[in-house]
C-alpha cells in the first residue's frame, strides 16, 4: 500500500501573521466535491470538542444550523475554530479512509443542519 508522507488536506487554516493566525469572517464546509456552504464566524454560538478512544468529534452551533464533524486526531482543528482560524474542511473520500487511517486531522464525516 502506498504511503502518505504529509497530512491529507482535510482542513485549511488561515494564513499567520507574526506567528499568529488572521481571523476568518466565513467557515466553508465542502460536503462533497460539488456542494459546500458558507458559514459566518460571528454566527458560532457554541463548539465542543469530544475526543474517545478510537474516534473525536466537534459540534458546531450556529445560529440557525448545526454542524457535526467526526473524525481521528481532530483536537488542533477543535482549536482552530476557537481562533477563527480554519478556512475550509472537507471530508477524506471513503475510497482513500483506509489509506489515511492514521494521518492526523482525518476528518471522516460531515454533517450539516
Amino acid at each position: 500500500m502506498r504511503e502518505f508522507k504529509e497530512r491529507p488536506e482535510c482542513y485549511h487554516l488561515s494564513r499567520q501573521v507574526m506567528g499568529n493566525h488572521v481571523p476568518l469572517d466565513n467557515l466553508r464546509l465542502e460536503l462533497t466535491p460539488t456542494c459546500f456552504y458558507l458559514l459566518p464566524y460571528h454566527h458560532l454560538e457554541l463548539a465542543e470538542f469530544v475526543s474517545a478512544h478510537d474516534s473525536d468529534t466537534i459540534a458546531l452551533s450556529f445560529v440557525n444550523h448545526k454542524v457535526r464533524i467526526a473524525g481521528r486526531n481532530l483536537r488542533a482543528l477543535a482549536v482552530g475554530f476557537q481562533e477563527r482560524a480554519v478556512e475550509w474542511v472537507m471530508p477524506v473520500p471513503k475510497k482513500y479512509l483506509e489509506a489515511w487511517d492514521g494521518a492526523q486531522g482525518l476528518i471522516q464525516s460531515i454533517e450539516f443542519e
